[in-house]
């Protein structure tokens, strides 16, 4: 990271050095403030193909505002410094038009610029903070600025170096950036390794390499790369409009609503068949299916929303607004003391539902969930959805019918699922992206087959309450459950790049890890999975 702007007490910039992207851009690319091509055909000038670097999420390459877009160089011509700031003795930027002005005049080329999209922010005193909590190591560039800002009494930063508070990569900039020009200079340099080899590298000035390497296959380095294969490598091959006009003439329809659904394809179904059953069903909504996290070999939930990872759902509701549905996979610590008539008292365990209650309301609604045929003959509760002629699998029913089918015998607790928490999914009732088919259609989610249910519940059913005895056991069977709708068998799972690690495997310890924090209330290391892990 290098600080371009900081101001004290209210805000600092600073960009991602070490984080390229396969991006290039041509001069025409780059549009002025009327929305122009700054540089025009006709113009001329040398046409110049610039590499982007990500240089952080704020004003980048996905912000919805305006991509902010600097150019460091080390061009020391009294043009360059005229158009450009200094940053260290060594280091300027400029942006686009100042890198043009340089080339035009004959005093540089492109490939002596380092373009960045986007900058990295703090709020006032944020990244000093983060300092002294040890996220950062820091580049002794200004001693005296460091000295000013960080306001340490003589001797006081000695002592904190002692200590291992700070870590000084290197006493001058200019070996430090050497070392980052050899890494721009690499034309093969794979978005995928997420700038960690740069990284390593400069840990080596500090004499830290065996940290380095003992950190290279961590957990946060493996999803590291994950997300620069998602968000910085980008790949301009897309063959869903062929696929789509292949789907449409071997259907047999003339569906505005399917016509509707293959023109919102992100990532297009596996069959013809499939858009089909999701055409027909979708015309009285989802209620009362249960769906089931991507089989696809690479979760779309390992680098956000990891609970929906390898889970099964269930649809309380789907209509022209919203879906609404509860994780059913998802034990938690707490339990729910549920009075049967007769006084006694049973301790039920509270699953996980999703992260939204009902609105409006402090008091969060627990649900009752039974899938036993006696219960249904006893009509005990109601079917979730599906209509008069279509037999639901599960029953919902309210606190006091599950407390009195217990009374009466005919249940025991473990016939019920005790559920609180929703899962939400908006949608825009003229249109057909959104909702929980858009999740469908984009491949986050799959419809599991109702013949699936029966063993599919039974095994969460095994489930017991959260704790560190039960983690193992719950995620194998939540694991089971999912599997039951069938597994994706590819022989050959894509790796991690550069590692023997599966993404697979990277995000079912991401989902573990996502229980482990948020529903268990700490961290456990998978013993050994990772080396150094923390």
């Amino acid at each position: 990271m290098l600080v371009t702007h900081h101001k004290e007490g209210e805000f600092t910039k600073g960009i991602i050095l070490n984080r390229p992207t396969n991006l290039f851009l041509s001069d025409e690319d780059f549009l002025d403030e009327d929305g122009e091509p700054y540089s025009k055909a006709g113009d001329n000038i040398t046409e110049n193909s610039w590499r982007i670097w990500f240089g952080g999420d704020m004003s980048g390459l996905y912000s919805d505002d305006d991509t902010e877009i600097v150019c460091l160089h080390s061009i020391d011509t009294d043009l360059a410094r005229n158009v450009s700031e200094v940053l260290l003795n060594n280091v300027m930027m400029t942006n686009y038009e100042g890198a043009i002005q340089i080339i035009n005049a004959k005093q540089a080329e492109a490939k002596d610029f380092w373009m960045f999209a986007g900058y990295a922010g703090w709020t006032g005193g944020q990244l000093l903070d983060e300092l002294n909590e040890g996220g950062w190591y820091m580049v002794a560039a200004d001693s005296e600025t460091v000295w000013k800002e960080a306001g340490w009494t003589g001797g006081q930063l000695l002592d904190e170096l002692n200590e291992g508070g700070w870590y000084m990569v290197a006493a001058d900039s200019e070996t430090v950036w050497k070392e980052l020009i050899c890494q721009r200079d690499e034309e093969n340099a794979d978005p995928r390794d997420a700038g960690l080899k740069t990284w390593a590298d400069l840990m080596g000035l500090i004499g830290k390499e065996d940290e380095a390497k003992a950190l290279s296959e961590t957990f946060a380095d493996l999803t590291l790369k994950e997300w620069a294969a998602e968000t910085i490598l980008f790949n301009s091959t897309v063959g869903s409009a062929d696929m789509q006009d292949n789907i449409m003439s071997s259907l047999d329809v003339g569906s505005n609503q399917l016509s509707e659904i293959l023109s919102s394809f992100s990532s297009a179904p596996d069959t013809a068949d499939k858009i089909v059953k999701l055409a027909v069903n979708s015309k009285n909504g989802f209620s009362g299916s249960l769906i089931r996290g991507s089989a696809g070999d690479r979760s779309p939930f390992l680098l956000s929303e990891q609970k929906f990872h390898r889970s099964v759902l269930l649809l309380l509701q789907d209509d022209d607004e919203q879906a609404v549905g509860v994780i059913l996979n998802h034990p938690t610590t707490n339990t729910h003391p549920l009075m049967l008539p007769n006084g006694k008292i049973v301790e039920m365990t509270v699953r996980y539902g999703g992260s939204f209650g009902m609105q409006g309301s402090t008091d969060q609604p627990t649900i009752f969930l039974h899938a036993k045929s006696k219960l249904k003959e006893r009509l005990i509760g109601e079917p979730v959805g599906k209509s008069e002629t279509e037999d639901s699998k599960i029953w919902i029913c309210s606190e006091e019918e599950a407390a009195k089918a217990m009374a009466d015998g005919h249940a025991s607790h473990r016939d019920f699922m005790c559920i609180e928490g929703f899962s939400i999914w908006n949608r825009d009732a003229d249109k057909i992206e959104g909702g929980i088919l858009g999740e469908i259609l984009e491949g986050k989610f799959e419809l599991v087959d109702p013949s699936f249910t029966e063993e599919m519940w039974v095994t969460l059913l095994a489930q017991a309450s959260l704790s560190i005895d039960t983690l193992d056991r719950n995620c194998r069977l939540a694991s089971d459950a999912w599997g039951a709708a069938g597994k994706n068998e590819n022989p050959f799972p894509p790796t991690v790049y550069e590692s023997t690690v599966t993404v697979s495997e990277l995000a079912d310890d991401a989902c573990r890890f996502w229980i482990e924090a948020f529903l268990l209330g700490g961290v456990v290391p998978a013993a050994d999975k990772y080396s150094a892990f923390e």
